[in-house]
């Protein structure tokens, strides 16, 4: 997953340079997703949801409280703040209107704060 998330944070860097928000903001919000998902089975913590056709996963809804709340890894205002990006992810997706290139680039800084402490383990979420 560790892979993954890196990856994902770089194409929402070219994502943003190339003009394409939306999917900027869908690549940042994974890219956190899956730092998170690295960092709590770095911790032998492993996603409690089944997949319909096998495997599990970590529900993206419930997430933030799971960080905060549940393990304690991030705090309330890193909660927020990954709360904002998954919005953003859900309005990037499924939403008629267009995400504005300061949201995408500000989603882009969240997550990188994100990946810095879930993966480099280094600095704070601001």
């Amino acid at each position: 997953m560790e892979k993954k998330a890196r990856n994902n944070i770089k194409a929402s860097r070219s994502l943003i340079k190339n003009g394409f928000y939306d999917s900027s903001v869908s690549r940042a919000y994974y890219a956190v997703y899956l730092a998170a998902w690295h960092y709590l089975k770095a911790m032998n913590i492993h996603p409690p949801q089944k997949a319909p056709k096998g495997g599990y996963y970590w529900p993206h809804h419930k997430l933030p409280e799971i960080l905060c709340d549940e393990y304690g890894c991030i705090g309330p205002e890193q909660m927020e703040k990954l709360e904002v990006i998954y919005s953003r992810r859900i309005k990037a997706d499924y939403a008629i209107d267009n995400i504005e290139k300061e949201e995408a680039q500000n989603s882009l800084s969240i997550a990188s704060n994100f990946i810095a402490f879930l993966l480099d383990k280094r600095g704070k979420v601001e």
